[in-house]
């Protein structure tokens, strides 16, 4: 089988016709005909419908089309990734949650271009577990990810090394009406909060005292539960409820007063970003990047 075959029979549907599609190939009619046929006999199934007048795929075809396309992308990915680290070396992976993408990641990887732009680097963005996971199977050379203060992650591993980057404070915040709190905490009135996936590591770092805490003393109602902080964000500034956001991500909406804080009347725990790193690898660029991570990191 050849990947131009493939390359064909997309090339095909996209173009509706034998004959566009030989043209964009640059082969004759004839010629681009026979290789649909090769790639039929090798596959072993019809994939046009002869029989009918126009240009229409078997059902097996149809099925399987994206199947295709996913498969050529992929290969084609992975050629160029094999291209590049075979010229230039391998890029160290780093992974981090997608709310650290969004705020703190940004600050530092402009700190390594201005350091290191020599070093190659493939940034991942996943959910926190999957962060931990990836890394702690090898799929991630390096890792940047909030933690609860006082409970560092991976403490039984003597073969990775933990930095701590700084602390950031989860904020309650509301939006702003006339310069005031939308929403406060208050006797008999209805709080609206917007909460994060109690299974979500956010939730489970408000349920106790925070939420427990608010539920004891005030009458509230979860208008909304999600585990992305950029939609609370948004739906904060939206007037629906208070929702908890890390500072980095709102600090420009506190500045110009389009979130206010809540933080004096119902709190909110302090997290802290560690970098982590496998120890006992030997991959240039994760090395060098690491040494900056132990130098001057910008500030959360």
């Amino acid at each position: 089988m050849k990947i131009e075959w493939i390359e064909d029979f997309l090339e095909l549907i996209d173009a509706g016709t034998f004959s566009l599609a030989a043209e964009r190939r640059h082969v004759t009619q004839p010629a681009f005909s026979r290789r649909i046929r090769q790639l039929e006999e090798w596959l072993d199934a019809d994939l046009i419908d002869r029989q009918s007048p126009r240009l229409a795929l078997t059902p097996h075809a149809r099925e399987y089309e994206p199947l295709l396309r996913d498969w050529l992308a992929r290969l084609y990915a992975l050629r160029s990734r094999i291209r590049a680290e075979a010229l230039h070396g391998r890029r160290a992976v780093l992974t981090t949650q997608h709310t650290l993408t969004v705020s703190y990641l940004p600050r530092l990887l402009r700190y390594f271009r201005q350091y290191a732009p020599e070093a190659r680097l493939q940034v991942r963005s996943s959910n926190r577990d999957d962060c931990i996971d990836d890394f702690q199977h090898g799929q991630a050379d390096l890792m940047v990810c909030s933690e609860l203060e006082g409970a560092p992650l991976l403490t039984d591993r003597s073969d990775i090394e933990r930095l701590e980057l700084g602390q950031e404070q989860l904020i309650p915040v509301t939006a702003a009406q006339d310069g005031k709190p939308l929403h406060l905490p208050r006797a008999g009135v209805t709080l609206p909060l917007i909460g994060y996936d109690s299974d979500s590591f956010l939730g489970s770092a408000l349920a106790s005292p925070f939420m427990f805490d608010l539920q004891r003393h005030y009458d509230i109602e979860l208008v909304c539960e999600t585990a992305f902080t950029i939609g609370i964000k948004e739906l904060a500034l939206s007037g629906l409820g208070v929702g908890w956001l890390p500072h980095g991500l709102i600090e420009e909406e506190l500045e110009s007063g389009k979130l206010l804080s809540l933080l004096d009347w119902i709190g909110g725990p302090m997290l802290v970003v560690a970098g982590y790193r496998h120890a006992s690898q030997d991959i240039g660029a994760a090395d060098r990047l690491w040494s900056l991570m132990l130098d001057f990191p910008p500030t959360l």
